[in-house]
């Protein structure tokens, strides 16, 4: 049987490749082609965003306990990946947080907020490793999981895995449409379906949907569920402004809050 290889081009570069049948992409679905069409559209048009700046609304559930809802401004910039975080609501107002992968000692450049660190007053400068204990009990994801890129890195790594046979990465599905609050349209979804000891915030499996803004076309709602059916993380990305031009200077926790202070003699 014929068969060819197709690239999939992700915003953080080539996630995998996807070995497809003639015969299988002619049997595919209704379901099946929609929720391929999502992806490849949400793709290229993220594919022309280099830059955006985005509001988060974000609530997550860490090590069995509901953290407070949280509001970030977000710059993002794909190369190098890199990111800039300011908090806006009550949770950690005056916060911020700036990484570029590789530079900067490769370290998060945070400036904290009052009470973060007991004894340590607001405005004070830190900067920790991105697999750091306080890091991680901060979030359960890693701060590369931020973004609308890293949605569609997880739907095209999905996508990318051999069909039938090996599911250990789960199954993807068609939602919707369905309305939602977030969008003035019934908005298709795309759920993960999860199978236990893939996601160490899922140990017993569960489900995460991206939905798709039927605006912009891109992945801006994330919800996931336990297997249990408990809210465990929510984002939602909105106000957003693409192709905006972000450089080094954005990105830079020198210029953003000037050097650190020294420790006295």
């Amino acid at each position: 049987m014929q068969r060819f290889t197709k690239r999939i081009r992700m915003g953080l570069g080539v996630v995998g490749v996807i070995l497809v049948s003639g015969a299988a992409m002619s049997q595919s679905t209704p379901e099946e082609a929609k929720t391929r069409d999502l992806y490849e559209t949400a793709r290229e048009e993220y594919n022309r965003m280099e830059s955006y700046i985005a509001r988060l609304r974000r609530h997550e559930v860490v090590k069995g306990k509901s953290r407070p809802e949280e509001l970030l401004l977000l710059k993002f910039r794909e190369r190098p990946w890199s990111v800039y975080m300011k908090w806006l609501g009550e949770s950690g107002r005056g916060r911020e947080g700036v990484y570029v992968k590789g530079q900067h000692g490769d370290k998060i450049h945070t400036r904290l907020a009052a009470g973060d660190i007991p004894f340590v007053p607001a405005g004070r400068r830190m900067a920790l490793s991105p697999d750091s204990p306080l890091m991680r009990s901060a979030s359960p994801h890693p701060i590369t999981d931020l973004g609308i890129g890293a949605s569609l890195e997880k739907i095209g790594g999905v996508l990318a895995a051999p069909s039938g046979g090996d599911r250990w990465q789960g199954s993807l599905n068609l939602v919707g449409p369905e309305q939602r609050p977030e969008f003035l349209k019934p908005a298709y979804g795309i759920e993960h379906r999860i199978p236990a000891g893939l996601d160490p915030m899922l140990p017993e499996g569960g489900r995460r949907t991206y939905y798709f803004d039927p605006v912009t076309q891109l992945p801006t709602v994330l919800r996931t569920l336990d297997n249990g059916g408990r809210e465990v993380e929510y984002y939602h990305y909105d106000r957003l402004q693409p192709s905006v031009h972000l450089d080094d200077q954005d990105f830079d926790p020198d210029l953003l809050w000037g050097p650190p202070a020294r420790a006295s003699s």
